[in-house]
């Protein structure tokens, strides 16, 4: 079975009176088959939270686990091979290559990753996204929620173990927000992934197995 696991973390950014605390002792646990909302307004560290969870950042103080293994204890190339191997990302940036098409941009994950989906379930995966008809357009001619769209698509073609996904509704109307998340649910419960989404939209809630919330750094279950 798959888990996360923060241990204690906090994340301190700045020193004297610059000094930020953006996580303060955090304590998180997530399994196989969960999907997880974090939730909390603008600035409350959900971000910091999200990326230290996926080895982006590293923690001030604690240890962040996956698989039972202490990301801070692998070496930098044990860290990118984690990384692409196992976690799938979702920024509210997209990250969309500005010269590749939709398509190409899956084309080129296969480059750095062999044994992503399937044909069939690529096929199935653009369908569900409403981006059959968008294969040939570059990220200039998309709108902020089809890019989106896309973002959230190349993160799940890799079939990563965990997925996390920063605001992944945010630009999204409340039909295709809701679709978006319950695809996530199904691909959490069915595929028997990890799949962590932070956000401000509420309207989500009543998705997920579990909701916590972060106000000022600070983590506590709600839901």
């Amino acid at each position: 079975m798959s888990n996360l696991i923060l241990e204690s973390v906090t994340k301190v950014f700045g020193e004297g009176s610059s000094k930020y605390v953006a996580l303060e002792n955090i304590n998180f646990k997530a399994e196989s088959g969960q999907l997880i909302l974090v939730v909390g307004p603008s600035g409350s560290g959900k971000t910091t939270f999200l990326t230290i969870a996926g080895g982006l950042q590293t923690p001030t103080e604690g240890d962040v686990k996956i698989n039972d293994s202490t990301i801070k204890s692998l070496s930098k190339k044990q860290q990118t091979k984690l990384r692409l191997e196992k976690i799938g990302f979702v920024l509210q940036s997209y990250n969309l290559v500005p010269f590749l098409t939709v398509e190409e941009q899956f084309k080129l994950v296969d480059k750095l990753k062999k044994q992503n989906l399937t044909e069939q379930k690529m096929h199935e995966l653009l369908s569900d996204l409403g981006l059959l008809e968008l294969l040939k357009k570059y990220p200039n001619q998309l709108s902020g929620g089809q890019k989106q769209r896309v973002a959230i698509a190349r993160a799940l073609y890799t079939d990563p173990d965990y997925i996390l996904a920063d605001e992944p509704t945010a630009a999204l109307d409340t039909d295709r927000s809701m679709k978006v998340i319950e695809l996530l649910r199904d691909l959490a419960h069915k595929r028997n992934k990890i799949i962590i989404v932070v956000t401000h939209d509420l309207r989500l809630k009543n998705t997920a197995d579990k909701v916590y919330q972060i106000i000022d750094g600070k983590m506590q279950m709600i839901n």
